[in-house]
């Protein structure tokens, strides 16, 4: 017969060993997830921290803002020359629109001037520098811009040859020197078969920029890669285009973006060959087309189209209108009226959509000082925060406002906000607006 004092201790041995082997099988399942490592802790916190960075690896965000024509004519030069100095001075310009230009993740715009450098234009009728009908403005433009937040510019358009190739070529000697991108026009042939891909927040932006028109300009056979160019819509030329976009995506952009400078000046509605140029591109990938040139605000679009195969989606702007210049309304014409576009893009796991939409109507106006911009939407609901404008400029602020409003938001069918705080327009996305092939 057993000892009670021995049996006593036996029954609490056999105790801790079954608790023991009760533990074991506890935790054992998770010693194993996480690799049979020593410390059993340490390695459950980091398979759960690999999980939690995996997550938010799959998903990103940009915001890209973009803007039609910047031009400069006599009359912005005039008000920005410093006698004392001889130096130009443009900040005024941008001073109400640049916190929102400067609060995207990436801004671009049509650049409608060329810095060819003092005296070195075709006509050095102001100050040493020229407008309207071959436009070179002073270099302190491009720094001001940079100031202002952009980070890149189509140089293709109708006045990319204004002070000849030199001019061309400076103009993006002085771009490269402020840090500002530039597609559309080249130095080498070299440069011209490089491609402009950035990477905004973990999203691979490509970009294009392109113009019908060299305003009857030639290029040499020998410089003939200077420009990217479809003069007449010339098919084989937007077929070359529409394999740059192509290999953009091959090169590994989530997204093209195409800057296109077409259409007629001052036509309300875009014409045949715009939508033919753009259904080429964005059958070609182009995911974002933003149209110049027209001077005046053109309708907007989501397009369905097939694209290898399968369907994808294509946003596009086939006129964003006059950004800053000298021009103004006549006849209804709204040639100082011009829109901002904020986009925001959205990529999760590979795939990229666009998950907002806005658009920042703005209005060029004059003082015996300044022609600056501010948003249109806003003054139009208080006028008491532009105390400067003229009354020309009140007037034309009223006038302008429904006929903006009706042409930005004529592909939305009423699904929009107006802001009038911000002064944006917000586009209803029920669903994101995917982009990637599906």
């Amino acid at each position: 017969m057993l000892n009670p004092l021995l049996l006593k201790g036996l029954i609490m041995k056999m105790k801790k060993v079954f608790t023991i082997l009760l533990l074991i099988l506890t935790f054992l399942p998770m010693l194993l997830s996480c690799g049979r490592q020593q410390d059993s802790i340490q390695n459950i916190e980091e398979c759960v921290d690999a999980e939690i960075v995996s997550d938010f690896d799959t998903i990103s965000y940009a915001t890209v803002v973009a803007v039609g024509d910047i031009m400069v004519h006599r009359w912005q030069m005039q008000r920005a020359f410093k006698a004392e100095d001889s130096t130009f001075d443009f900040s005024h310009s941008f001073k109400y629109v640049k916190p929102v230009i400067e609060s995207a993740d990436f801004a671009v715009g049509n650049l409608e001037t060329t810095f060819a450098g003092k005296n070195k234009g075709r006509t050095n009728a102001v100050y040493g520098y020229s407008c309207f009908p071959f436009f070179n403005a002073p270099e302190a433009m491009a720094v001001t811009l940079k100031e202002a937040g952009f980070d890149l510019f189509s140089t293709a358009n109708n006045h990319s040859l204004d002070t000849k190739i030199a001019g061309l070529r400076n103009t993006l000697d002085v771009l490269d020197s402020v840090g500002i991108y530039h597609v559309g026009t080249y130095r080498t042939m070299e440069e011209q078969d490089s491609m402009v891909v950035v990477d905004v927040n973990g999203i691979k932006i490509g970009w294009v920029g392109c113009t019908n028109s060299l305003n009857g300009n030639s290029l040499k056979e020998s410089d003939s890669y200077s420009v990217d160019e479809f003069r007449k819509n010339d098919s084989l030329k937007i077929a070359v285009l529409s394999n740059k976009i192509r290999r953009l995506k091959e090169k590994g952009a989530d997204v093209v973006f195409t800057i296109v400078h077409f259409g007629n000046e001052y036509q309300r509605k875009p014409n045949k060959k715009q939508k033919e140029v753009v259904c080429a591109f964005a059958e070609a990938g182009a995911d974002v087309i933003l149209g110049s040139h027209p001077h005046i605000l053109q309708e907007m679009d989501v397009l369905t189209v097939g694209c290898e195969g399968k369907s994808k989606k294509t946003l596009v702007a086939y006129s964003m209108g006059n950004f800053i210049s000298s021009q103004i309304q006549r006849d209804s014409v709204l040639k100082d009226v011009g829109a901002i576009l904020k986009i925001t893009l959205k990529k999760e796991k590979g795939k990229v959509s666009v998950v907002q939409f806005s658009a920042l109507p703005t209005y060029s106006y004059w003082t015996s000082k300044e022609i600056g911009i501010v948003p249109l939407i806003e003054a139009y609901h208080d006028l008491k925060k532009f105390p400067f404008l003229t009354y020309r400029g009140k007037r034309d602020v009223k006038k302008s406002y429904q006929q903006t409003l009706d042409v930005l938001t004529r592909f939305a069918d009423g699904q929009y906000e107006i802001d009038s705080f911000s002064g944006f327009l917000n586009f209803s996305i029920k669903e994101p607006l995917l982009l990637s092939s599906e």
